[in-house]
């Protein structure tokens, strides 16, 4: 997010803090310029997982053609707020019958399907129901680039069916008439930053598809080619340009197509979701206390890892690094930047927020941000640890700064 554009002294003034700010203008042109380069039979959906917030979700009704789902209760909240069933597509390694019943009922658009006992299920209630429903077999494919961070395929997984298994599945969904067999999706990993890494994938999964397709009589109707771009985190780490991106998937997807027939009809789909908003939004907090001890400077704030736990280092990170953190009160002015423990309020030694972060000097009432927190922030929290007041959310869409959730206490949740 560009801190520049906001003026976070009168808005920490107006609405208090801790506080999350979304900058959906600017997501939204992040999104436009990734649409815009990528070929017409590709497809953007919207990762509910990343960030949930209901204003955010309904703002992208209008910006993607689908939503991916991870769960009955984020179909259920997307469903209240104005998404259609047939424009999902639901994947996760543990769907419930409860789970199968409620997609299959309200006609998903597509039920990516991990294990052949679930293909099983699924078919045994969409009969029940008397009913059809749309699956894509979920491929764990043998190798995958090692430039995935965090990795969901290339071994033993949860998710989705082995590669050298996926012969044995394909027949079975193509017997069972209640099944219908729309194509396959393969979702490596995620977190990743090379671009080379994300097309060797793309062509991977392609590849795979194009075989299964050939071997098994079939013209697949959509191929979802997972997502997993990453954002820069850390110092040394780059992202990679929504332009660029668009531009080299669509020249390898193109010189795909002319080479593979069977695909060449084929919708394929990206599920990007921190992506798409991971950059655009920062999570708030004030100095409350300032400590110093045994040679270390710490700046206690009002919010911690219980409103923002990626940001202590173990949400996914092997080693622990400090996310981009600003002063916003003091941006250094005359003040040479001194090393600060960030740390939160809350009765653990787990609710460290940085750890030896160079910082202009920062004193109590100084507003603090950790930028890149717009995906995987608020939502991936322990909000309710110790019974403080849940953080604010803010939104900036069309220019307007709106509420986008109410701040609550532990007594709301009871």
């Amino acid at each position: 997010m560009d801190l520049a554009r906001h003026d976070f002294s009168r808005i920490a003034e107006e609405h208090g803090t801790p506080f999350y700010l979304y900058d959906l203008d600017e997501a939204t042109k992040h999104l436009q310029a990734l649409q815009a380069g990528l070929p017409d039979n590709v497809d953007v959906l919207y990762c509910m997982k990343a960030n949930p917030n209901r204003h955010i979700v309904n703002a992208y009704t209008r910006l993607t053609p689908g939503l991916d789902i991870s769960s009955g209760g984020e179909m259920e909240l997307a469903l209240a707020n104005g998404w259609e069933a047939e424009r999902m597509s639901f994947a996760g390694p543990g769907k419930t019958d409860a789970e199968l019943e409620y997609a299959i009922q309200h006609s998903i658009g597509s039920l990516s399907i991990e294990s052949v006992s679930e293909l099983k299920r699924a078919a045994a209630i969409a009969t029940r129901l008397g009913t059809k429903v749309n699956v894509l077999l979920r491929i764990n494919p043998e190798t995958i680039p090692k430039e995935f961070a965090m990795k969901m395929g290339g071994g033993p997984s949860q998710f989705g069916i082995p590669e050298e298994e996926i012969d044995v599945a394909v027949p079975i969904a193509k017997s069972l008439e209640s099944v219908n067999l729309r194509g396959f999706h393969v979702f490596s990993g995620t977190q990743c930053l090379k671009l080379e890494s994300s097309l060797a994938n793309i062509r991977q999964t392609l590849q795979l598809a194009a075989r299964l397709a050939e071997e098994h009589d079939l013209t697949p109707e959509e191929v979802n080619l997972g997502g997993g771009v990453g954002i820069a985190y850390f110092p040394g780490q780059a992202d990679v340009s929504a332009t660029e991106f668009a531009e080299a998937v669509g020249k390898r997807i193109e010189s795909f197509r002319l080479e593979t027939p069977r695909l060449a009809s084929a919708r394929l789909v990206l599920e990007m979701g921190r992506y798409l908003i991971g950059r655009y939004g920062v999570y708030v907090a004030r100095v409350t206390e300032i400590k110093e001890t045994r040679g270390k400077r710490f700046a206690i704030l009002d919010g911690g890892m219980n409103h923002c736990f990626p940001a202590t280092g173990n949400f996914g990170q092997l080693v622990k690094k400090n996310y981009p953190v600003s002063n916003l009160t003091n941006q250094g002015d005359g003040d040479e930047s001194m090393k600060h423990e960030i740390v939160g309020p809350l009765c653990t030694p787990l609710d460290s927020m940085a750890r030896s972060l160079e910082l202009p000097k920062a004193d109590v009432g100084d507003l603090v941000a950790f930028n890149n927190c717009g995906a995987y922030s608020y939502s991936a929290s322990p909000l309710l640890f110790l019974s403080h007041k849940t953080p604010l959310e803010l939104l900036v869409h069309q220019g307007e700064l709106t509420v986008a959730r109410r701040r609550m206490s532990a007594l709301d949740f009871c």
